[in-house]
């Protein structure tokens, strides 16, 4: 898995190649970035009764262990094809290529891309993606993040059924291999083992949903009908195969909560 030297177009070779070779997975050009960037959403094939998921990986440059998972979760379906009978999948493997090929958080312009969901005139990735989701409601969205200041995994989670509640499960699983974030405030929010969810950061959440111009992608889903949202933070102090583990914890746990 490449990390010190990224190529978009390398990237751009190896998932055409891998989502090729899974039957019913459509790949969708929405358009060309500025610099001639190419932007691509997958999809799998639908049906009655389906789950219906919505994953992102690479909204922030820096964080290529994303993008790795999301190039493992192809690999996944091509070896188990039965989990497109249970979901469908709407994928976004790389929602920042300048920032990924350039090592960067923010995109070509300098901008912050997951502060800008609520903008009504925000860059061109957000309104390619936003086009793309419109009059689609998902049962769960998955993002995968990492952050370069944390001593250990963590996530936020909203989630409107409990029963369907990951958070906890995803942590538990995850401290057998590796460190747990267990600071009671992680990124400015009140978290508690490792998860900072709304009953433990109500007014968090709150200034989140409030200050629309600087919507994440997660509250922008939320606020458009996606009940349950995870955003996954692995530790960049390890190595990119154990980042990808961690995500890959965090995805399998999720669907397997979705179906409770």
């Amino acid at each position: 898995m490449p990390e010190k030297i990224r190529s978009y177009s390398a990237f751009e070779k190896r998932l055409i190649s891998l989502a090729e070779r899974i039957k019913g997975l459509q790949i969708q050009l929405l358009g060309h970035l500025p610099m001639g960037y190419p932007l691509f959403m997958l999809t799998t094939p639908t049906g009655v009764g389906i789950k219906k998921i919505v994953l992102s990986g690479g909204i922030h440059g820096n964080e290529p262990a994303g993008v790795e998972t999301l190039l493992e979760i192809l690999s996944t379906l091509k070896k188990e094809p039965s989990l497109m009978e249970r979901f469908h999948f709407t994928l976004f493997p790389c929602l920042n290529p300048f920032g990924y090929e350039h090592h960067t958080r923010e995109d070509s312009s300098g901008v912050d891309l997951n502060r800008q969901y609520g903008r009504q005139m925000p860059p061109q990735e957000v309104r390619l993606v936003c086009a793309a989701l419109t009059g689609n409601r998902f049962d769960l969205s998955v993002e995968f993040h990492e952050d370069v200041d944390t001593d250990g995994f963590y996530l936020y989670e909203i989630c409107d059924e409990a029963r369907h509640a990951a958070g906890d499960v995803i942590v538990k699983e995850i401290s057998k291999k590796y460190p747990i974030n267990l600071h009671k405030e992680i990124e400015g929010a009140p978290a508690a083992g490792g998860v900072i969810h709304p009953k433990v950061a109500s007014f968090f959440f709150k200034q989140r949903m409030a200050k629309r111009e600087e919507w994440p992608q997660a509250i922008y889903l939320y606020n458009h009908g996606t009940p349950h949202c995870i955003t996954s933070e692995t530790p960049t102090g390890f190595d990119m195969q154990q980042r990808v583990e961690m995500h890959l914890t965090v995805f399998k746990i999720a669907l397997n909560a979705l179906l409770k």
